[in-house]
């Protein structure tokens, strides 16, 4: 994982206050789109269980609300959560995007993922990809976990690479290779 040096400020009341306006905001839409569902397909699932050496399916849960469609992974070990949520364009991600930074507290650059990526050292990884921000939520699971010592802060950079590498496809006009 490449982290850049820059660092965001700690979180304030400001800052989730404006989050929830931003999210309130957000063109209300009635079902997640295909990119969104992703994060709990059939793509991501085998990525989980390929990179834990899982041999069973996690147990998954997923909910839409607000623009905000979530995926939990009940695992052996904890909880991962992957979040996508919609904006009605490019430019309400982007501030989407910016305002969650602060509510995560130290959060550094991270470089490599979409358009723009951010992370916690405790788990969290976030990116911004068109109209779309991803969230992979890996604090619920051990500092270090799984038969190859994975570090959580890893983890979630490479779940959140996963997410993307799948999102070349679909709702990006990608044509598939037969």
């Amino acid at each position: 994982m490449s982290m850049a040096p820059e660092q965001s400020k700690p979180a304030t009341a400001d800052s989730a206050t404006q989050l929830k306006d931003l999210q309130s905001a957000a063109a209300s839409s009635d079902t997640p789109s295909a990119t969104a569902k992703m994060v709990c397909g059939p793509e991501i699932l085998g990525s989980v269980m390929q990179s834990l050496n899982l041999t069973k399916a996690p147990h998954t849960t997923s909910s839409w609300h607000n623009d905000l469609f979530s995926c939990t992974y009940e695992l052996p070990m904890g909880t991962l959560v992957l979040s996508v949520q919609q904006s009605k364009s490019d430019a309400a991600a982007g501030s989407y995007f910016a305002t969650l930074r602060p509510t995560l507290g130290r959060t550094e650059t991270l470089i490599g993922l979409g358009k723009s990526a951010y992370g916690t050292s405790e788990g969290t990884v976030v990116v911004v990809k068109d109209d779309k921000t991803l969230r992979v939520d890996a604090t619920r699971l051990p500092a270090v976990f799984g038969s190859n010592q994975q570090k959580r802060a890893d983890y979630a950079y490479e779940i959140a690479s996963d997410v993307l590498g799948c999102w070349t496809g679909s709702d990006y006009g990608a044509v598939p290779v037969r």
